[in-house]
């Protein structure tokens, strides 16, 4: 095995521009959203553990934050989640190899990694779908769950988002393991895309 030069990784960066990357401090790192290890340690099934987050932090977020999301702006709502430290479903990924390398690196003691994700792996945005309204029915009521995995930048997007190139993946499927639905997804070739009419 040779070592990678920087020419490997520009050639890398150079045939992989439509992919998503996610930099990992540790290669043995299973890829799962902040709601899923924040549920299984306190053993409590994602949906509800999520939907009691989700009713909370609107709750009380005009306490601190300077502008709320409007109510139906569901992924803004989940960014802003997210961005507080909150648990959720969405997975933060870069369109830049380069921004992941460098998260990859930061905090790594010794081994680290970067994983790379096949946009084609995602189902399509179908044309017309308000994804807002499908995420809002799928947290409260568990609606529109399928084996897919999904992609969404929040129409606001806040400062870090914008300069780490940031793309949230996220599942409408709280049953089951992100990394698991990554696998079958990134094996398998789509047809039409789900319909969430």
């Amino acid at each position: 095995m040779h070592a990678l030069t920087i020419d490997d990784l520009e050639t890398f960066a150079a045939d992989h521009k439509r992919w998503l990357f996610r930099g990992h401090r540790c290669p043995e790192w299973k890829l799962e959203a902040s709601l899923e290890r924040a549920s299984r340690r306190c053993n409590i099934p994602q949906a509800q553990y999520e939907k009691a987050v989700w009713g909370e932090f609107r709750r009380h977020a005009h306490t601190y934050l300077s502008r709320v999301p409007a109510e139906p702006d569901t992924v803004e709502w989940l960014a802003f989640m997210q961005h507080y430290g909150a648990p959720t479903r969405l997975l933060d990924f870069t369109e830049s190899f380069w921004i992941a390398l460098f998260f990859a690196f930061e905090e790594a003691d010794t081994d680290c990694a970067v994983v790379a994700l096949d946009r084609s792996s995602l189902a399509e945005n179908a044309p017309g779908t308000d994804y807002n309204k499908v995420l809002r029915e799928n947290i409260d009521f568990g609606h529109h769950a399928d084996n897919f995995l999904y992609a969404n930048v929040p129409f606001y997007t806040n400062d870090r988002l914008a300069i780490q190139k940031g793309i949230f993946v996220y599942s409408l499927n709280l049953g089951r393991k992100f990394h698991d639905l990554l696998i079958e997804n990134q094996n398998s070739t789509f047809g039409p895309s789900p319909s969430h009419a």
